[in-house]
């Protein structure tokens, strides 16, 4: 018998793969874990290159807490260029934020932060990630043996998390519940944000999460002692705000071609500062005074000694209009991530 036509070949029927990659995120959408990785799975046995195949894959792994697995996915999806390298990326350096792995987060963050290719629908969070993990790195929370055990489905625990007074382990809260039931999660959110004591990092953090989960209803949130109160659902990413963007452009004009570091250095303090203080706005609104501001903030932190006069000048601002605004920069940029100072 000719061995060619005994070999046995499968032959499947046309658009399988696309139609593996519908049921898989459909599955992924109604929280069927179990069979958005069965379909994932058999889409890549039919077609092993299938970018969404792959993508869905590590977010079923996230959702199962196989999380070591999807980390090692990602790496692998990032070195043979498959699918979107900027939304693998933040899934990423999403997965290692939960092992806990912060210096990685820094090294990963600051490299594609070098090549000056962000996209801005992701700057945000990434620089906000940054910052965390450059804090966390003091404080590694995945050598805390009392902490191994924690598990996304410990909903009380983590709440109970949120009302400690250690700011790792409402960190670490913030990041698992998440993943749980919004009827839980959502309640123990609303009630850390309107709550004095607790670092307005995390609460903006916090926030954050809402405005991802396109929470629809009013929420007050409590900073440095006032009250504000804002509807998740329609809040942006400061990245896009035309006051912060201003400001983003002064700079640009006056720093980027002649110092690029201290340039990269300004918009990380702008944009921290900003997340800090948000849903509050920057005030006064001038974009000029508040680009002196970072403009002479970054410089002390850089050892450059430049006169308020000097920056004053370049920005055609008086050094008493932006001294204030300058040392709201700084005490944000100074505060202890473990201490609160609302």
């Amino acid at each position: 018998m000719d061995k060619e036509k005994d070999e046995r070949k499968i032959v499947y029927f046309p658009n399988v793969a696309g139609k593996l990659a519908e049921k898989g995120m459909a599955a992924l959408k109604d929280k069927n874990i179990d069979q958005a990785h069965e379909h994932f799975s058999q889409l890549l046995e039919i077609d092993p290159d299938h970018p969404q195949g792959h993508f869905g894959l590590v977010l079923s792994l996230v959702e199962l807490g196989e999380l070591t697995e999807a980390s090692e996915r990602c790496e692998t999806m990032m070195q043979q260029g498959i699918g979107d390298y900027y939304d693998i990326f933040q899934v990423y350096i999403s997965i290692l934020v939960q092992l806990g792995k912060y210096q990685k987060v820094v090294t990963m963050i600051e490299a594609v932060l070098q090549e000056n290719q962000l996209p801005s629908n992701i700057a945000e969070s990434l620089y906000q990630l940054l910052h965390f993990s450059r804090k966390m790195t003091g404080y590694d929370i995945s050598s805390d043996e009392q902490y191994d055990d924690v598990q996304d489905e410990d909903a009380d625990m983590l709440i109970s998390y949120l009302e400690s007074e250690k700011t790792e382990k409402q960190w670490l809260a913030i990041q698992k519940l998440s993943n749980i039931s919004e009827e839980k999660s959502i309640p123990a959110y609303l009630t850390y944000i309107n709550a004095t004591g607790k670092d307005p990092l995390l609460k903006s953090l916090v926030l954050q999460v809402l405005r991802e989960k396109k929470l629809d209803q009013e929420v007050t949130i409590h900073k440095f002692g006032r009250e504000i109160s804002v509807n998740p659902s329609e809040l942006t990413d400061i990245f896009i705000q035309d006051f912060s963007l201003d400001v983003k452009k002064k700079l640009s004009d006056h720093v980027e071609q002649e110092n690029p570091v201290l340039f990269e250095m300004c918009m990380q303090i702008w944009w921290h500062y900003l997340f800090a203080i948000s849903p509050f706005e920057a005030e006064p609104k001038s974009s000029s005074v508040w680009a002196a501001a970072v403009h002479m903030v970054a410089s002390d932190i850089n050892g450059e000694s430049y006169t308020s006069q000097y920056i004053g000048g370049i920005y055609g601002v008086k050094p008493s209009e932006f001294e204030v605004p300058a040392d709201r920069i700084k005490r944000i940029e100074n505060q202890p991530f473990y201490r609160p100072f609302d």
